[in-house]
């Protein structure tokens, strides 16, 4: 009887830093700050953290629900975080039912 194989395996932590960001790019905002993309390894999260074109075109307009925080929590939260991580170099924000206080932190970023 032949013996079972072992599953394969695949240590993500080594996959080249190019590699990391195009899977990256593949993700929308929701699935890189909220979604367990970054909770992968420390490689993962140091690329979507220090890659300031992941976050270059901010879209929150579709947030999913996250408790229990509420819906404006979750929005300021992913836009503080998503505005923080892009270093300056957001072009594209895109939202909706903003009021002053989010306006306000966009304009001051």
């Amino acid at each position: 009887m032949p013996e079972p194989r072992e599953p394969w395996e695949r240590d993500w932590a080594e996959l080249p830093a190019d590699s990391i960001s195009c899977v990256l790019h593949k993700l929308s905002l929701p699935e890189l700050l909220l979604g367990g993309a970054v909770e992968v390894c420390r490689s993962w999260r140091r690329a979507a953290r220090e890659e300031p074109e992941l976050w270059r075109r901010i879209d929150v307009r579709e947030l999913p629900d996250v408790p229990p925080f509420t819906w404006r929590a979750t929005l300021e939260n992913v836009m503080r975080s998503a505005l923080r991580l892009c270093a300056g170099q957001c072009h594209t924000f895109l939202a909706k039912n903003l009021d002053d206080g989010l306006f306000m932190l966009i304009a001051q970023r």
